[in-house]
């Protein structure tokens, strides 16, 4: 089994590439291109950690260096992660047919004309696609992948791993982000939305690093919230926030099926989520409230709700938890996974 990657970064697809590596009972390569957290993570795991350069999804050189490596190594199954690793696992197929590529899919996003022709040519080579929710198994055949060959498989966690015991405290409610800190993810959005409601009492932490950390702590500052607020930084561990929060909010503006709400709801956090990709089905487990994508007035209600009904946020944290165990637990993405490898 070789896991290819462009980018070993510090993200939910990466944990999900951990949790495969160190769970499956399988021997397990690791590649990448870019240095990050996760090279680190595989070398801990004694996975066997190979750098190889990806220029481009065409890049035929670095296909010829994944088939010869395939080769000698005996490696029958490629799973990737992003278009770029998953065009090169395509093409090394040209040159060692042996082996089989599976492609998770973690993007729900509108691909060119040119892409949406690639992806028609090039599934010929490719053995699986797993969409990781309904949605983005319905943008996979719009962008050109057959039906035939995707199936949806949900993230999942370990919640022994996430469940945490619950921090009782005096004084307000905490809501809690953990993210990047980068445009899609809708960090203005939360804090617009937070704006709106400064009369009633409430702090927020927002845990994560990326391009916009300065200018969403500008904006913090220019609605002065920067007394509400904490920006942690990038965290290892979430846990021990998670520990202390007692709303996980998530006004992202584009999703497939979030870990890091999955996580939440594995420390039993009751949920605000924008309405976009995978969230509904992870709502539809009654762990909290769906918000129109982008509406900050819709978001500063839901906010209100969580504040002034603890009851609500009991329920929501109940349900959260038990979906986490359930629909979403890790056991059943490693179970199928596997079985999609066989």
């Amino acid at each position: 089994m070789l896991y290819l990657i462009n980018y070993a970064g510090k993200a939910g697809t990466e944990r999900y590439v951990e949790a495969l590596a160190s769970s499956l009972d399988v021997t397990a390569y690791f590649a990448y291109n870019e240095d990050g957290l996760l090279r680190q993570r595989m070398e801990d795991l004694s996975v066997p950690v190979w750098r190889l350069e990806m220029k481009s999804r065409f890049d035929f050189r670095a296909a010829l260096r994944v088939a010869r490596f395939c080769r000698k190594n005996g490696i029958d199954v490629i799973h990737t992660n992003f278009l770029r690793e998953n065009y090169i696992a395509l093409l090394s197929r040209l040159f060692y047919p042996r082996t089989r590529v599976v492609y998770t899919n973690h993007i729900i996003l509108v691909n060119d004309f040119i892409t949406r022709l690639s992806n028609r040519f090039l599934s010929a080579l490719q053995h699986r696609v797993i969409a990781v929710c309904a949605p983005g198994k319905a943008r996979l055949i719009s962008n050109g992948i057959p039906a035939k060959i995707i199936e949806v498989i949900h993230n999942g966690i370990d919640p022994k791993l996430w469940s945490c015991e619950r921090h009782r405290k005096d004084g307000p409610a905490t809501f809690i982000y953990a993210a990047r800190v980068v445009a899609d993810k809708g960090h203005d959005i939360l804090l617009n939305a937070a704006a709106l409601i400064k009369d009633k009492p409430f702090k927020i932490i927002i845990a994560g690093d990326g391009d916009l950390l300065d200018s969403i702590r500008a904006l913090a500052e220019r609605l002065e919230l920067d007394d509400r607020v904490v920006f942690t930084g990038f965290c290892q561990d979430v846990r021990p926030l998670l520990a202390e929060a007692d709303v996980f909010v998530s006004p992202s503006l584009r999703e497939a099926l979030s870990i890091s709400l999955l996580e939440a709801m594995a420390a039993g956090l009751p949920l605000i989520a924008a309405d976009t990709g995978g969230n509904p089905e992870i709502l539809a487990e009654g762990g909290g409230i769906m918000v129109p994508c982008g509406d900050e007035n819709a978001l500063a209600a839901a906010m209100v709700r969580m504040l002034e009904e603890p009851e609500l946020r009991e329920k929501c944290g109940q349900a959260s938890l038990a979906a986490a165990n359930g629909k979403f637990n890790v056991s059943t993405m490693l179970s199928k996974t596997k079985a999609t490898y066989m």
